[in-house]
């Protein structure tokens, strides 16, 4: 199994996608994987067969005949968009690669799946997408797509995170708060909350979820859409309101002296 610390550490370190990339599969997966590609649009069943697994064999004919010819129409080199690795204890090591190539109005994406216990991994699947314009960018953020729910729900984000912000300038700015560090990192982040799926509009409720700044943005892979989220700010809105409150006490407290 995949050392989960060490995932930790390829993200923190700020590792390009490439050195992720080998980390889950070796340069010889990865150009393999671009060759298996190449050879499908040629239609060269024999050269795929060589490199696939017993159960493929047999279908690799029909499939080839079926797809060969819409990758023919797919110009220029295939180039790796996504690695996926899956390892079971005691069962077969599972990798998936999606690579992508065209220009114009004729694209395609085709998935290969790795799997077995040994290298080099035999192929044991295949499964090709055809598009008319480049399917990275199917999923790009556009401001203007959600209309007004779009617009309101970056203001809300926005807003989270001044508050958190804000909350936090007023625990520094002065010592009214003990453990003001703890208070810090609870102002920090917003917690439950609401997800937006920017492609679709289509949203829902977050039960658990953890934000830093009150809001985030993320994207999962280069066909992923984007998801915009917010959390709500409560230990920042405490500390506002007990900010507040305490100079309104002391205000009073000011006023009622003779």
């Amino acid at each position: 199994m995949k050392n989960f610390l060490a995932i930790a550490l390829l993200c923190l370190t700020g590792c390009s996608q490439q050195s992720w990339w080998d980390w889950l599969a070796s340069r010889q997966e990865q150009l393999l994987v671009i060759d298996i590609a190449e050879q499908l649009r040629a239609g060269n069943v024999d050269k795929l067969a060589q490199v696939s697994e017993p159960e493929l064999k047999q279908q690799l004919p029909a499939y080839v005949t079926q797809v060969s010819p819409m990758l023919f129409k797919v110009n220029g080199k295939f180039s790796l968009q996504t690695v996926n690795v899956f390892e079971l204890h005691g069962g077969p090591t599972t990798k998936t690669f999606v690579v992508q190539g065209g220009s114009e109005g004729h694209w395609a994406i085709v998935r290969i799946v790795l799997q077995g216990y040994e290298n080099p991994l035999p192929l044991a699947g295949l499964n090709v997408l055809p598009f008319t314009s480049d399917p990275s960018t199917l999923n790009d953020f556009e401001i203007g797509n959600r209309g007004a729910l779009g617009y309101l729900w970056i203001a809300t984000m926005v807003t989270c995170a001044c508050i958190c912000i804000w909350a936090t300038f007023l625990i520094w700015r002065t010592r009214w708060l003990k453990r003001r560090w703890l208070w810090t990192i609870g102002s920090l982040v917003g917690f439950f909350g609401f997800g937006l799926n920017w492609s679709t509009g289509a949203w829902a409720i977050l039960f658990v979820n953890v934000s830093i700044l009150g809001a985030q943005a993320t994207k999962s892979g280069p066909y992923s859409p984007w998801l915009l989220s917010f959390g709500v700010p409560l230990i920042a809105l405490l500390v506002i309101f007990r900010w507040y409150r305490c100079q309104n006490q002391v205000q009073a407290a000011e006023n009622s002296l003779p």
